[in-house]
Parts: structure tokens; sequence; C-alpha cells
């Protein structure tokens, strides 16, 4: 079962705050890679800790308890896949406290790079979650 494409309306959101940085970024992903990147991420619930959505070029992380905007990542097509190329990062120290720029690079890179897993992991709790109960 695909996930739905998420997009902004779709959960709660703030803007990213005009205290940020831009660190670069030099990554690709694979067509597979890519796809999960343009569905984005929808929790659940608020305990899911993040929501995802992608549109023009850029995914979008957002807390979902907060809807602070933490980061915000630049893709330009890469043969069937996508390249990220930079990010604009949240350092407004009352919504995110990372201040370290390499961590948060390494951070970005696993979060696009886990999407796949975290899709699945959701789909598989949705269902479970939706299955009809059985009597005792």
């Amino acid at each position: 079962m695909t996930p739905p494409i998420a997009t902004a309306a779709d959960w709660k959101t703030e803007p990213l705050p005009a205290r940020h940085i831009t660190l670069a970024l030099d990554f690709s992903l694979d067509a597979a890679e890519a796809a999960c990147v343009r569905l984005g991420l929808i929790p659940l619930e608020m305990e899911d800790k993040w929501f995802l959505y992608y549109a023009g070029g850029t995914l979008h992380l957002h807390r979902s308890w907060t809807g602070f905007c933490i980061a915000q990542v630049h893709f330009i097509a890469d043969g069937e896949g996508l390249r990220a190329i930079s990010a604009e990062v949240n350092r407004d120290p009352a919504q995110y406290t990372g201040s370290d720029d390499a961590a948060d690079a390494a951070l970005i890179e696993r979060m696009v790079r886990g999407l796949q897993a975290s899709q699945r992991y959701l789909a598989e709790r949705q269902a479970w979650l939706s299955r009809p109960t059985q009597p005792q």
C-alpha cells in the first residue's frame, strides 16, 4: 500500500524562522529514495515526532508536536533520482536546540535516506490499528 502524498495542509506547520543558517549538502538519491522524498511523511499521531512534505523541489521537515520547521532541504534532479544541494536549518533556540552544523547535515541525510523505512512502519502500524477487533 502506497502512503498518501503529504502536503503542507496535512499537519499544523510553522514557517522557518528568520534565525536560520544555510548548509551546503551533496548527497544523491536513487529513483526509489526520490519517490519516498516526494511522498513525504504524515505522522499517525504527534508522538511520531516528524511531519515531512515535499513541494517545489524542497523537503520541509517539521516537528509534529509544535509544527516548528526544523529544516528545508533543497533538491535538484539527478538522473532518475534527486541530489540534495542545500538546506536551511532552524537556529532559533526557542524552537530548536541544535547548533552543530555537521550533526544537522548528518541528521538530514539520515532522515531522508530513512524515509522508506519510516513510511513502511507507519503504513504497517496504520493497518494494524485499523484491523477489525477479534472477539475474545
